[in-house]
């Protein structure tokens, strides 16, 4: 992995400055420790941070075609290099590197903008070509590897995180007031639009053009679900799949580094390491999380899949005191970032990196096989349209109005009330009201226009025809995947130097599976059906058996007791409540709620201490470029 910048004046003979640029790259060494690179050519300044993984000796960057015409940084790995240069090849093109960055650059000169859709891999990448005077940046088809841009009348920045951008010194730090109402809504940023005013995400699987001042952003791929009219026979779908997920774990297996895996005791964790092992001629070096509140831990689970692939294991506990380095993963975070599981991930990427370099894991197993326990629920949900609009809408949401937010049930009956026939429970699971309960009156007129859930309805709207479970899938795989999931895997891994990379997101398993009927992911309530009969042969029954377990922390617990007067210190702090986002009289009462058992706000409360510790960082401090919390 790696960290890549960069700078393209507009103004007729401004040179980009190498002091700005060396900034970018400098608060990116934690992606790329290993090396560090620059290209100057006229308007363009490159900048390229590199962690090592494969041909160590070689593939420095940023890389130049033969011609030095064109110029390349680069942040990822291309799983499929190999046939790609052996293609290569049979058209005239030369090597002098075994890196897969040569590769990368050799087909952009071979198929310029047609390029990236012939990519498997996970990679966020810049291309300076002065052919065409054209700046050419792309992303993978999931959003594996972060690239952020910024544009104003005089010059284009692009960085692999956002703190490059603020580091050039060149961009006002103000606060976009939508994406902070996103963030408040969902916990994460959906929006192409940053929490910093102009500066904006590519997104997943599209390609950016800046060429003469100008942006042209388009698709390469899109990703769809199209159920084929002649389903395959059950045996020959699992062993297709099966087949496939062999390859994927294969191409994944390409390292010059040392490599593990992290195990959970889950499905999806525990049949990459099992597969791993089948393929491998030495132990697999596996590593999980836990947690003292057994409802959290998952060790045990772990280690029974470990004693039955006999991996060489590490397990790692965490204890509330985890939260001192907080300002720390915000810093790495780089927006605000409420799913609370980061903590848990950075500690298990920490453990794992004084072993390995590079790191299998199971994500996207939830969202490619059905996974997630939503989608078994929808069916409730359909049944709710019997039931007419005005009790739903009136009767049922004023009982959740009524009742605790901890009481039985009081998930459903919010999304019951929220029900549009014909829709999907889109607030299920997210924060419900915490608009009504918490914004400041001024901050409530700023937003009362915004809808927080546009980019989740246009999404929902262009799946329509869709059954309701591929829907809600549909929707996960382009938002909740690549902004909360993705996000914090890339973000806590590279806060510690190690590559992560995700097997049952390889881009042809996951057009397979949205190519075949519900009836192969959901069955008599049975979630990833026909996952679940390949991994029959591969795990021990207890596997198959096992409650699905979310990754979480015990922070309900910790907020009532070791964590209380940490929440308190932050939330009602003077310079927080300045900030006039929040009404001071309901965060207390949401405090004393929480402190007290009378109601789980534990989800609000790592929210806001998240956002304002991500406004001690990122804005509060006097200095041009943001910096490290010490």
């Amino acid at each position: 992995m790696c960290g890549i910048a960069g700078i393209l004046e507009f103004d007729s003979g401004r040179k980009p400055s190498a002091e700005a640029l060396q900034r970018m790259a400098g608060v990116l060494a934690h992606r790329g420790p290993d090396e560090e690179g620059f290209h100057h050519e006229g308007p363009v300044g490159l900048a390229h941070r590199r962690l090592s993984i494969i041909d160590l000796v070689s593939g420095q960057q940023p890389m130049g075609s033969p011609d030095r015409r064109v110029w390349l940084v680069f942040n990822g790995e291309i799983y499929n290099f190999p046939e790609l240069r052996g293609g290569l090849e049979g058209k005239g093109h030369r090597f002098r590197t075994s890196s897969d960055t040569e590769v990368l650059l050799a087909l952009y000169l071979e198929y310029g903008l047609e390029a990236f859709a012939k990519l498997n891999g996970m990679f966020a990448c810049a291309f300076w070509d002065s052919r065409e005077n054209r700046l050419v940046l792309a992303q993978d088809r999931f959003g594996k590897k972060p690239l952020f841009y910024y544009q104003d009348q005089h010059r284009f920045l692009f960085g692999s995180e956002i703190k490059a951008l603020l580091a050039s010194g060149m961009v006002e730090r103000k606060i976009n007031t939508r994406a902070l109402h996103e963030y408040l809504s969902h916990s994460y940023i959906v929006v192409e639009d940053a929490i910093i005013d102009g500066v904006r995400r590519l997104p997943p699987a599209h390609l950016l053009v800046v060429r003469n001042g100008e942006l042209v952003c388009r698709p390469y791929w899109e990703f769809r679900f199209r159920p084929v009219p002649d389903a395959p026979r059950e045996e020959e779908a699992a062993e297709h799949l099966e087949g496939l997920l062999r390859q994927s774990v294969r191409r994944r297996l390409m390292s010059d580094v040392p490599l593990g895996a992290f195990l959970s005791g889950g499905l999806d964790s525990s049949a990459v390491v099992s597969i791993m092992a089948s393929l491998s001629t030495r132990p697999v070096k596996t590593f999980t999380i836990g947690f003292e509140e057994s409802d959290f831990s998952e060790v045990d689970d772990a280690r029974v899949v470990a004693r039955h692939l006999g991996t060489d294991h590490h397990e790692i506990i965490v204890k509330p005191s985890a939260l001192e380095i907080l300002p720390n993963l915000v810093w790495y975070l780089d927006e605000p970032f409420g799913d609370s599981s980061a903590v848990p991930t950075y500690y298990v990427c920490q453990a794992a990196r004084r072993h390995v370099t590079v790191a299998l894991s199971g994500d996207g197993g939830d969202e490619v096989f059905a996974g997630y326990k939503r989608y078994m629920e929808l069916g409730r949900y359909q049944r709710a349209e019997r039931i007419p609009r005005w009790i739903r809408q009136g009767i049922v949401s004023r009982m959740t109005d009524a009742l605790p937010f901890t009481c039985p049930g009081w998930n459903y009956l919010y999304a019951l009330g929220e029900w549009r026939n014909g829709g999907l429970p889109e607030t299920l699971g997210i924060f419900p009201y915490i608009r009504e309960e918490l914004y400041s009156p001024d901050f409530k007129r700023i937003t009362a226009h915004v809808d927080p859930f546009e980019t989740t309805n246009r999404i929902l709207q262009e799946a329509r025809s869709l059954d309701p479970v591929s829907r809600y899938q549909y929707m996960d795989t382009l938002e909740y995947l690549p902004f909360d999931i993705l996000t914090k895997v890339d973000r806590m891994s590279m806060a510690n130097s190690l590559e992560v990379r995700a097997p049952l997101l390889d881009y042809p398993l996951v057009e397979y599976m949205a190519s075949l009927p519900i009836s192969f992911k959901l069955r008599d309530g049975i979630s990833k059906y026909i996952f679940r009969r390949i991994c029959e042969q591969l795990l021990p029954p207890t596997v198959l058996e096992k409650k699905k377990q979310g990754f979480a922390i015990p922070k309900g617990d910790w907020f009532q007791k070791e964590l209380r007067s940490y929440a308190e210190e932050i939330l009602l702090d003077r310079g927080t409540l300045s900030r006039g986002y929040f009404d001071a009289g309901n965060l207390r009462r949401m405090l004393r709620h929480h402190a007290t058992g009378r109601r789980d706000y534990s989800n609000w409360i790592w929210c806001l201490i998240v956002l304002e510790i991500w406004f001690r960082v990122f804005l509060d401090k006097p200095v041009e470029a943001a910096s490290m919390p010490s």
